[in-house]
């Protein structure tokens, strides 16, 4: 018997099998490994420009008030160190530039509370599994050791996440 015979015979939940099938796809495996090496990133990216763009109308106004004090005191007042209105021009004009990425990032699912909370869970998820790997010394030594594993529901509930996720991903690319 070989060894794909002997682990479709102990393989009897067909999420395992669709999961086994979707990961052996290295575009899909090396998909999963840069979304959960990077989700904790995009979770703070994603929560900075949020809180960002929610306080918009105060930083622009923040910038007008501190414009309109310049331009009351004059550039000779200007204390050391300040900007010139000159460079905050330039400034404001990099800011109006970037607007239209912004509005695109705004009208995506990026900042969808439902999206933040996702990534949030992968990077908590992530940052737990990290703490435990090094503590545990976790290994998986063959395929037998493999097959056992996925008899966890803990894990058969992970990887079959991972499976959607994957065919949700698979849809879009």
């Amino acid at each position: 018997m070989s060894t794909a015979d002997a682990l479709s015979s102990t393989r009897s939940n067909p999420s395992i099998d669709a999961v086994v099938d979707r990961l052996s796809d290295p575009g899909v495996a090396a998909s999963l490994v840069t979304l959960l090496d990077n989700a904790e990133l995009l979770s703070t990216l994603v929560l900075g420009l949020s809180g960002f763009i929610s306080r918009g109308e105060q930083i622009i106004e923040a910038v007008a008030e501190g414009v309109n004090d310049l331009k009351a005191t004059g550039a000779a007042a200007r204390p050391a160190g300040m900007p010139s209105l000159a460079e905050l021009g330039a400034v404001a004009a990099q800011l109006t530039a970037t607007a239209p990425v912004l509005e695109h990032v705004l009208a995506s699912s990026m900042v969808k509370g439902e999206t933040i909370d996702v990534l949030s869970l992968l990077g908590d998820a992530a940052t737990e599994g990290m703490a435990k790997a090094r503590t545990a010394d976790t290994r998986i030594t063959g395929l037998r050791g493999a097959v056992k594993l996925l008899k966890d529901p803990e894990i058969q509930r992970g990887l079959g996440v991972l499976v959607e996720i994957s065919r949700a991903l698979g849809r879009r690319v």
